[in-house]
Formats: structure tokens, C-alpha cells, sequence
């Protein structure tokens, strides 16, 4: 927990601090968190959806919705994932929370697989780790009121003494921007910016070390949206939360991460901290990405760097860098050879071509001369195999 244990209540009206007169934390057990600088670590993680035929139901294929990523996430800290609409994002956050099953990878959270853990053992994890969906009407049960809402999985997994819930759930409330007498009312009574505040609450509410974050301001209006972001950040501070922040809003990104990665058709190409990665990215399809944030000084020309072509699918993704289709820093090697995810500079990853050394292009270049020389022979059998029943053709038609 952070040093300063006192809650913070929010004024709802002018959306300001106050010191709450006994701290929420002293409902809580103590923690004992294991020394490791990082809470949570993803290991080449992929997650496949399988593609089956419409009348045997056989897998033909897969969506390869998140197809080997890596990184680290320290504790107290933020980090951002940005990408284009259908690049991963959400299912990697919903699959490190073991939401859905992994196809391939590791997930350590405080130096531990989840996807190791026996049922009781996720059961008791649980409550560390949670998510604040998108769209908080849809997340949000309309026949439960709002205190029970909040308080549902507090009772359920024991989180302070029963004669301590009522004031805990309502010292939560008062932390997020809510009123105590909201407990006895129902989502569609709320404004969405109050319905994410319900939903910030709720997540809160089980006193978690790490949050996943999946575009919790995308549907709300831009003042509610500084409202939201600026109380994630007071309750970061207060109760020393780890985020993993999903969004397509690289302005807001910005504000919130302390590191940022870049995700492109199930693949991370770009990670870094977020005045390095915003300064001076490295990725061609990073350096497009960012090109589009807009900029409120009329007299700034931005140059803006468009983007030939849409996404190619998930499940049929372009051979080599699967950016190479829309890239115009493509050149033969993009083409064929998928390039490496390095430390280009210090804390900053990447993973192009255009940053191989000498020695790694003359080793690809091998490769592909090895790959064209066999896609050749291959189409030469192929032209041989057609040619020879072609010809069986016409000697059955003559023979008849």
C-alpha cells in the first residue's frame, strides 16, 4: 500500500480532493509483497482462435489475435497499449487476467504463472486482479442497485469483517466520486461518467494490485473523460496500483503511462517509456500512428503520414513483417523475414528491419535467397504436375 494511507473523496460537483477522516486501508489486511521490482511479466504470449469448416467443424485455420508478445510492467506504474482498431489489444489484456484461455506463453504476476494456478489458488488471486471494461452500462448488472453492484464480490471473497462492509463500501463509493445515498440506485439512474465511476468501485472494492484498464474513457465526452483519468491516477497514487492502460487515444496515453507499447495485427513492434517512445519512435508504423495526434496550435502544419491499404486479417497475415503491405519503408527483406523484437537503445524496443546490423541483414538475405530458391522449385513441380494431368486428360478423352 502507498505511505499516505488516507482516502481520498472526491467532490462530485468540482471534481476535487478532500481527506477522508479514517482511511480505507484500515479495513484491509496487510500485504506482503514480495520485493520484485516488476508485478507482472507476459512471456511470448499468443492467443489463437480456431477457424472451423461450417459442416464437419474441423479447425482450417486460426486468428491469430495476439501472436507472441513480451514485456514487463513495474509496480505503482502505467503502462500503455495503443494500436489500431482489431490490433489485439483487448484480448491481451482480457487474456493475461486469464479471462480467456492462452494458446502459448507465460503470464507471471508477483513471479507466478496464473495459468499454472489450480482453481482454488486462481480463486484466491482473483481479487488482485481486475479490469474496468469499455462500455460500464453493458458491464453492469441493471438489476442489481449499485451498492450491492460494488459490494457483491467483497462479501464473496471475505475482503474485511461483515459488521466493516457497509462503511468499506461506502468509504469506497466517496473515493471514486460517489455519494453514499447513490447504493440504493440503479445503473440507468447514472450519467456514464458516473456508471465508470461505478465501475472503478467495484474494481477498487477488492482491493487489487493490478488493473487492466480497457478503454475506460473511449465512450465518454472529453471533460468526463479528464474527470476519469484524473481520478485513476489519484487512486493510483493513494493505494499504489499497477495499470495496464488499453487505448486508441494516444493523447490520453500519453498523460496517464509512464511506458507505452505499440501493437500491430497481434504482434508488439514498439515499447519504451513514454517520453522516449512519443519523442522519438522508431517504428514506421509507430511514427504514422503518432503523426495523427492533433496538435491545438492552428499555426503548427502537421505532416501527417497516411497509411495505404486496411489491416490485412488476423488469420491470414502477410508473410515476414506484417506491416510490409502498408509500409513505404518496405524493401525485399520486409518481404520475407520476420524481423527480430530488440533493444535498439536503452529501455527502447522495436522490432524493423531497418535497425539490423550488417551481420543480421547478410544472414537474412541467405534466408531468403534459401526461401525464393525453394518457392521456385516448388512452382516448377506444380507447373510439371499440371502439365502431366492435363495431359492424362487428353489421352483418356482420345482413348474414349
Amino acid at each position: 500500500m502507498a505511505e499516505n494511507n488516507k482516502t481520498i473523496i472526491l467532490d462530485e460537483e468540482n471534481n476535487t480532493a478532500q481527506s477522508g477522516s479514517v482511511p480505507v486501508t484500515e479495513f484491509l489486511p496487510d500485504d506482503n509483497t514480495p520485493d520484485s521490482e516488476y508485478l507482472l511479466e507476459v512471456r511470448n504470449m499468443k492467443k489463437y482462435f480456431p477457424i472451423k469448416s461450417s459442416f464437419f467443424r474441423r479447425v482450417i485455420g486460426n486468428v491469430k489475435a495476439v501472436d507472441g508478445i513480451s514485456f514487463k510492467i513495474k509496480r505503482g506504474t502505467t503502462m500503455g497499449l495503443v494500436g489500431e482498431s482489431g490490433c489485439g489489444k483487448s484480448t491481451a489484456g482480457r487474456t493475461l487476467l486469464r479471462l480467456q484461455d492462452i494458446t502459448e506463453g507465460e503470464v507471471l504476476f508477483n513471479g507466478v504463472d496464473i495459468f499454472k494456478l489450480h482453481k482454488n489458488e486462481l480463486r484466491k488471486l482473483r481479487p488482485k486482479i481486475q479490469i474496468i471494461f469499455q462500455d460500464p452500462y453493458s458491464s453492469l448488472s441493471p438489476r442489481l442497485p449499485v451498492g450491492e453492484i460494488i459490494g457483491e464480490a467483497v462479501r464473496e471473497h471475505n475482503i474485511v469483517p461483515k459488521d466493516k462492509y457497509d462503511e468499506y463500501i461506502s468509504m469506497i463509493m466517496r473515493a471514486c466520486g460517489l455519494q453514499e445515498y447513490h447504493k440504493d440506485r440503479y445503473p440507468h439512474e447514472f450519467s456514464g461518467g458516473q456508471r465508470q465511476r461505478i465501475c472503478i468501485a467495484r474494481a477498487l472494492a477488492l482491493n487489487p494490485d493490478f488493473i487492466v484498464c480497457d478503454e475506460p474513457v473511449s465512450a465518454l465526452d472529453v471533460s468526463i473523460q479528464a474527470q476519469i483519468i484524473n481520478l485513476l491516477k489519484q487512486l493510483q497514487k493513494e493505494f499504489n496500483l499497477t495499470y495496464l492502460f488499453i487505448s486508441h487515444d494516444l493523447s490520453v496515453v500519453e498523460h496517464i503511462s509512464d511506458t507505452v507499447g505499440v501493437m500491430y495485427l497481434g504482434n508488439l513492434v514498439e515499447y519504451a517509456e513514454t517520453d522516449k517512445i512519443f519523442s522519438n519512435p522508431l517504428h514506421p508504423y509507430t511514427k504514422a500512428l503518432f503523426s495523427a495526434i492533433p496538435v491545438p496550435d492552428p499555426d503548427y502544419k502537421m505532416e501527417r503520414i497516411v497509411l495505404e491499404g486496411s489491416i490485412p486479417s488476423p488469420a491470414n497475415p502477410p508473410a515476414g513483417c506484417k506491416f510490409h503491405t502498408r509500409c513505404k519503408e518496405c524493401h525485399m527483406i520486409c518481404k520475407y523475414a520476420v524481423p527480430a523484437y530488440k533493444e535498439i537503445e536503452p529501455g527502447h524496443f522495436c522490432a524493423c528491419h531497418l535497425y539490423n546490423t550488417q551481420e543480421e541483414n547478410d544472414m537474412y538475405e541467405q534466408e531468403i535467397k534459401e526461401t525464393i530458391k525453394n518457392e521456385e522449385e516448388n512452382l516448377k513441380k506444380a507447373k510439371k504436375i499440371k502439365k502431366a494431368e492435363e495431359a492424362a486428360k487428353l489421352d483418356s478423352i482420345d482413348n474414349g
